[in-house]
């Protein structure tokens, strides 16, 4: 069996209803041999069992750490596994996979960080997103393009491709909560990493419940943001 070109992430909290049809996906659409890793984050359904029987490893916390922090063992697992390429995607189906090629060839022309973007002008059909989180994404916009010199569409996307060095400065510096993406798309820009937005399609959740609603997403986006422009331009 030929050596995996491309590692895939994916961090999950109780998601049995969809992960393994991601994983299956993942699997099927990558452009080259892949080995998934699903990152269980302390799930009380079948997660776990779910993403083994369709074939990926899968790396378990007890009890539920955040995104961030599943994000950062999933780097981990994958900074010591020989590959060409990582590949970031979420539990819930939101994130297509044969969207993976396109990621992969921006990662191939030069991108460290190859960003997928649900509301890049060249994406064929608006992303539905309500207004007030539609809001919230365009000021996280500002503030990088602000504090790093970064201009990015969709600065909260979690579907991402990375180079070695992305992954590696990830593994040792991502932090541990929910919005982290964010905080990591600071961190890149901030060690000098290639970022690159590239259009996709996405799919609506196809399962699961978002992380954080009403009052406590305001929260999360008020300190992630707070987080990123204290952080400076240096």
């Amino acid at each position: 069996m030929p050596s995996p070109r491309l590692i895939a992430v994916i961090p999950a909290f109780n998601e049995q209803s969809t992960v393994g049809a991601v994983v299956a996906d993942v699997r099927r659409c990558s452009p080259e041999p892949v080995e998934v890793v699903v990152v269980d984050d302390g799930s009380a359904d079948d997660t776990a069992a779910v993403a083994a029987a369709a074939g990926a490893v899968v790396l378990r916390f007890p009890v539920n750490m955040g995104y961030g922090a599943a994000l950062r063992l999933g780097f981990r697992y994958a900074a010591s596994r020989p590959w060409d390429h990582a590949l970031v995607l979420d539990a819930d189906g939101q994130h297509v996979a044969a969207e993976i090629p396109a990621l992969v060839a921006a990662c191939e022309s030069g991108a460290d960080l190859a960003l997928g973007s649900r509301f890049h002008p060249d994406c064929p059909s608006p992303y539905p997103v309500s207004r007030s989180r539609r809001l919230a994404i365009r000021l996280a916009g500002r503030v990088l393009r602000l504090r790093r010199g970064v201009a990015l569409t969709d600065p909260t996307s979690g579907f991402w491709a990375l180079s070695r060095p992305g992954v590696e400065l990830f593994s040792r510096h991502l932090p541990s909560g929910y919005l982290d993406n964010l905080l990591g798309l600071s961190i890149a820009a901030r060690a000098g990493l290639a970022v690159q937005e590239v259009p996709v399609a996405m799919a609506p959740r196809q399962g699961g419940r978002p992380s954080n609603q009403g009052a406590s997403l305001v929260y999360h986006y008020a300190r992630t943001l707070l987080a990123v422009f204290i952080g400076g331009r240096s």
